[in-house]
């Protein structure tokens, strides 16, 4: 992976410092991001990427989400084609299965209690370089392919349940370390008036396991004692794949 990032590194360097290329333009982008595969697959606890302990476990229940991005354009001198710098951050929340398996969870049973304070939602962040190009049949109206390639860093918030029975009290919190991947993408859309964009983008963000300190925190209530434990947690994979719709607004 540090081999990925330098290489990335050193060619944005050169993208950015060539003199042959002058920036021409940037666009902003927002829309959702609808996930693929086993990143949005969702079969219970025990497939459940977050707490099984099997790594080949990938399911990741993640729901339709949102992003914002930024792009940059650099002319070759070739009309029509540029180089494309992106940086975007991707937002997917539970899926609607996962929601549903939290509340059966949750609860009032055996005279106890359960609760989940926090759950995890996944956050990605991936940068890349690549090619664009655009076939305007006229001023105000033009096709457009693009790819790229590049890393991703991946957040994943924490999961925190309370366990309440009798005058004991359990808090566990999971803590996910973030995570370094490769990243590709590839993209078709239309430009309006070269002031409007609408596309589609299918986005592989890669494959990274899931690992991270819990924290177990037990407290009597009637005696107002309480003690803590850490450890470290190996879990399955996540692997984010999607396709967003978006718009963007050329600057």
């Amino acid at each position: 992976m540090n081999r990925i990032l330098k290489v990335f590194a050193l060619t944005l360097m050169m993208v950015l410092g060539g003199q042959a290329m002058a920036q021409t333009r940037g666009a902003m982008f927002l829309g959702a991001s609808f996930p693929m595969s086993d990143f949005a697959d969702f079969d219970g606890f025990d497939d459940f990427a977050l707490t099984s302990y099997e790594l080949d476990d990938d399911d990741a229940g993640a729901g339709i989400g949102f992003n914002a991005g930024l792009k940059w354009y650099f002319n070759v001198g070739v009309p029509g084609l540029g180089v494309m710098l992106s940086v975007d951050g991707l937002y997917n929340g539970p899926c609607q299965d996962l929601k549903n398996w939290y509340r059966t969870s949750e609860g009032s049973f055996n005279g106890g209690s359960l609760n989940y304070t926090a759950k995890p939602q996944y956050i990605n962040v991936p940068a890349m370089l690549g090619l664009n190009y655009i076939y305007r049949f006229n001023p105000n109206l033009g096709v457009y392919v693009e790819a790229g390639a590049g890393g991703n860093l991946r957040f994943i918030t924490k999961m925190e349940t309370v366990n309440k029975l009798a005058a004991i009290q359990t808090t566990r919190i999971q803590e996910y370390d973030k995570a370094f991947s490769f990243a590709y993408q590839a993209g078709i859309g239309i430009e309006v008036a070269k002031n409007l964009i609408i596309g589609c983008s299918f986005y592989d963000l890669g494959k990274a396991s899931v690992a991270g300190e819990e924290t177990v925190k037990v407290r009597n209530l009637e005696e107002n004692v309480s003690n803590a434990e850490t450890h470290f947690n190996e879990y399955g994979t996540v692997h984010p794949i999607m396709v967003l719709g978006r718009i963007g607004f050329c600057f």
